[in-house]
Formats: structure tokens, sequence, C-alpha cells
């Protein structure tokens, strides 16, 4: 990714057909990746840097066709090009962000490990979980969650129950009823230290897979 697009939503790999319109010129491409805040369309030819298109595609068998406004971010020469999505209903995003996080607790780029442990959080009005954390944030899981771009302090243990860690984070993204994603903004070094520690000790989903299939009758 260019420098100057930092990713704001998490994102899968997908294959599905999406349908552009730009101008009078309607085509149909593949994206290759999903966000909730845009595509990754292949192949690159005919897109150009700040073009407006129109799109339409089906995200998922289960879910109904998108449609959404986007602008072309950048084109990568003989690999594709990003689109941002300037125009998109809230209900259409929501439908993103959970077949994302359905789909996505394995495969994160920056690596996490499982903690299941409750979140004391300064701007949750009801009861806060995580399931997972990385060295850059975490998904909380609260039917309440605050707004986007909401500032909080967070509180949680690790796997030490006297080794609680205090972070700064902002709200990057929220799913209605399940949620929000968070990313660390102040953390002190001491804490990132042991989050570190704690990813880099935790079983990999493999390893959990395989001790599984060996306990299986």
């Amino acid at each position: 990714m260019p420098k100057g697009y930092p990713r704001r939503y998490p994102r899968i790999g997908i294959r599905v057909q999406v349908d552009c319109t730009s101008g009078e010129r309607v085509f149909r491409t593949i994206a290759s990746t999903l966000s909730g805040g845009g595509l990754f369309l292949t192949p690159p030819e005919g897109f150009e840097p700040g073009q407006e298109i129109a799109i339409r595609f089906r995200p998922a068998r289960h879910l109904p066709m998108i449609e959404a406004k986007a602008r072309v971010c950048y084109v990568l020469s003989q690999r594709g090009a990003a689109i941002e999505f300037t125009e998109i209903t809230d209900d259409d995003r929501q439908k993103l962000l959970r077949l994302i996080h359905q789909k996505s607790r394995d495969r994160r780029q920056q690596p996490r490990a499982p903690l299941a442990t409750q979140i004391e959080c300064d701007r949750c009005m009801s009861m806060a979980f995580s399931r997972d954390v990385s060295l850059g944030g975490m998904f909380i899981e609260t039917t309440d969650p605050p707004p986007e771009g909401s500032l909080l302090t967070v509180r949680f243990n690790l796997d030490q129950k006297d080794r609680v860690v205090t972070a700064s984070a902002q709200v990057v993204y929220n799913i209605e009823k399940m949620g929000m994603g968070v990313l660390f903004m102040e953390i002190k070094p001491q804490d990132r230290d042991a989050i570190r520690a704690y990813v880099e000790s935790a079983p990999t989903p493999a390893d959990t897979e395989s001790a599984r299939s060996q306990l299986a009758p």
C-alpha cells in the first residue's frame, strides 16, 4: 500500500464480481480484497487515481447486492486498483463489517492472540469484553459502542491476574450490537512489551487445530 493511505478498517481476501460504471462506460471486474472502507479491484486497466465510479456487488451469497459510489485511490501496475467508498449507506457498511469480522478472526495482518477478558472502558455504558489482542489494538465486544473516532481509556488483564494493561485508544469502527475495533494510541512501553510477549507466547490457530485433531477419537 502506498504511503498516505493508512488502513482504518479490517479487511479480508475475497473473489467477487463487481459491476462498475464510470461516465458512459460500464464494465465488470473482480474484487480481491474487501474492507469496510473500499475494495481492491483487478485487473488495473481502465482505472486512474481520482476517478469517480459507481459500483454494484454481492459480498457473499447470503447478502443482498450492495450499491455504492467510490473513488480510485491508487493504481498498482499489473496488480490492481484500490477504491474507497465515498457514498455507502450505514446499513450496507454494517453488513460488510459483520461479514469481515466473522471471516477475519484468524487472518489479521498483525499477529493476534486469544484473550478472553473483561475490559474496563471509561466510555462504555455496558459490559465490555475482548476475545483477542494485538500490538496495534483489539476488538471489544459491547452492545453499546461509542461512535467512530471516540477517544477512550481501556484497562485489561493479560494472562497474569496482577498484570493490568492501560492504554489510550481510538474507536476506528464499530459494529452495531457487536462491538468496536479500537487502535491503541498511547501505551506505556512496558505494557506494549507485555502484549508482545503475550502474543508471541500464545498458540497459533494452526497449533490449536493440531492439538484438537490429536485429541479427536
